[in-house]
């Protein structure tokens, strides 16, 4: 919330100088809309550091190689949410080079998992 506050400062003070007037500058700013969002957010913010602290908690129990590769692994879901719920990548060839790089890295943390030793 800091940095996005900071954000909106900035901006009002350059729309200020752009066009002269700081009741036109302030008008032109986008709004908070903190009574629709604050519960987006909240949640939002939660389920990150509930994350967070699952992640600290798999490095700490697995070791540093395995946990933070586990840990990453967020990126695999969230580029499959992209490409098929988003639609976010159109072309076959780009899917199926994101898979087959996917592949790679689940190879990678399942040879890593085999190295450990508890």
């Amino acid at each position: 919330m800091v940095v996005t506050s900071l954000m909106w400062l900035i901006r009002l003070a350059n729309n200020a100088v752009k066009v002269g007037s700081f009741r036109q500058a302030y008008n032109s700013l986008p709004s908070f809309h903190i009574r629709v969002m604050w519960a987006p957010g909240c949640l939002a913010g939660a389920l990150y550091s509930i994350g967070n602290f699952s992640s600290i908690l798999a490095i700490s129990t697995l070791g540093d190689f395995l946990g933070y590769s586990l840990g990453q692994a967020s990126l695999l879901v969230s580029g499959l949410w992209g490409i098929f719920w988003y639609r976010e990548i159109k072309k076959r060839e780009d899917i199926l080079g994101w898979l087959i790089s996917c592949g790679f890295v689940i190879v990678g943390i399942i040879g890593l998992s085999l190295e450990h030793v508890q």
